[in-house]
């Protein structure tokens, strides 16, 4: 009779598997075939990221009593005002944890399946990932760039896509962020041949006209140029002639990187950084050099400039990557905390030499190529906002700071 049963059980089990798999074929085919395929990659970087929250709880409780204490510092007494920021505050957590999609199964077959990818490039992408040109009026958001898809299985494919609605650094990012100091020593160049690389991954992207500096936009995109002279290369031209003024080595770069395919840019622009570091052995700064864009009506002109003797002069930020995506973002990730560190004393060098001209250290999604040094970084030099002319005069503080930032 223990024979019996035991057979009855084991086979019971046995159509019950079958059955269960069946299911998961089925339903499976149904969201592939209705171009909602299911993807689990997420959910287990949510999870990764419940275990990182998990591990430092601590400091989020503390990041908590200090918001609390900086409403009330404010002089928020509205109960129902304050309840909603918890609230908020909250929402963020959990969503940082994945827990708004644990109902939403569309991330399944393509973790394990990535060439499902290809069967419809329709399809949705968890509504963050868009793979378009550039829109003519880019906003100061839309200028977070993350790994396309692909990127976590295979290098060769990793594109910097422009993205509108990017999620915000995660607040671990956050965290270690507020406790970068401005410690790093003195760059020290040595050998022989350049020591500073210029370049520019946006090569096209140009600045407000200037009645006295007219440029043929793009015929589909404004504040784009085909001519290179009137672009962000040109500031690349004058940063490199005041930095050889200084007595530093430095090769400019004017390879047109965009041509055509934007979301290509960042592949060719790391393809021409790997071929200018073979060439030269002795750079030691990396540099690429781009505008920032805002929608109209966002910021005036007067607030993206500062003057000084009467001269008006665009300002400047330092953009920094994580290389971390909502996949996992890239396979070979930068050493971000080094690469913000160099960023934190050029930025406060800048504005030791010229006070207001530069803006926070922008940490974002992206790689930005700056997987290849702790000293790469991208710059974004004026806005749509400016003109090419005010760009060009922030290019000689810049190169001051430089100089005075390495030995």
């Amino acid at each position: 009779m223990g024979r019996i049963k035991s057979f009855k059980i084991s086979k019971f089990i046995y159509y019950l598997t079958i059955a269960c798999l069946s299911v998961g074929v089925i339903f499976f085919t149904y969201r592939l075939v209705k171009g909602d395929p299911v993807n689990i990659a997420k959910f287990i970087d949510n999870i990764r990221k419940y275990r990182y929250l998990d591990e430092h709880k601590g400091d989020f409780v503390k990041k908590k009593e200090q918001l609390d204490k900086n409403n009330q510092d404010k002089g928020d007494n509205s109960g129902g005002e304050k309840t909603k920021k918890d609230e908020n505050y909250f929402k963020d957590i959990l969503s940082r944890i994945g827990i708004e999609n644990i109902k939403d199964p569309k991330t399944l077959f393509m973790y394990q399946m990535p060439f499902i990818r290809g069967i419809d490039n329709s399809m949705s992408r968890g509504g963050s990932r868009e793979k378009k040109m550039p829109p003519s009026s880019e906003t100061e958001d839309s200028k977070q760039v993350m790994a396309e898809s692909d990127a976590e299985f295979d290098d060769s494919d990793e594109i910097e896509a422009i993205l509108k609605d990017d999620p915000e650094i995660p607040d671990d990012i956050k965290i270690v962020i507020e406790k970068i100091e401005d410690d790093l020593g003195p760059i020290e160049l040595t050998g022989d041949g350049p020591q500073i690389l210029i370049y520019h991954s946006h090569s096209r992207e140009a600045y407000r006209q200037d009645p006295n500096r007219r440029y043929t936009e793009s015929a589909k995109e404004a504040f784009r140029s085909d001519d290179l002279n009137s672009t962000v290369v040109r500031v690349g031209d004058v940063l490199a002639h005041h930095l050889k003024e200084l007595g530093i080595p430095v090769f400019h770069d004017r390879t047109e990187h965009e041509q055509d395919n934007y979301n290509k840019s960042y592949v060719r622009s790391l393809e021409t950084l790997k071929k200018r570091m073979q060439e030269y052995s002795s750079l030691k700064i990396f540099i690429d050099i781009h505008r920032n864009a805002y929608k109209e009506g966002v910021k005036t002109p007067d607030e993206e400039v500062i003057v000084v003797d009467g001269e008006r002069i665009a300002k400047m930020s330092v953009v920094i990557g994580t290389g971390k995506g909502e996949l996992g973002g890239f396979r070979e990730k930068p050493n971000w905390q080094e690469n913000y560190k160099f960023a934190l004393k050029l930025t406060n060098k800048v504005n030791e030499i010229c006070p207001g001209l530069a803006k926070p250290v922008m940490v974002q999604n992206g790689r930005y190529n700056q997987h290849v040094s702790t000293n790469a970084i991208l710059i974004e030099v004026g806005s749509t906002l400016t003109t090419l002319e005010e760009a060009e005069r922030t290019a000689k503080y810049l190169a001051k700071a430089l100089s005075e930032i390495v030995e």
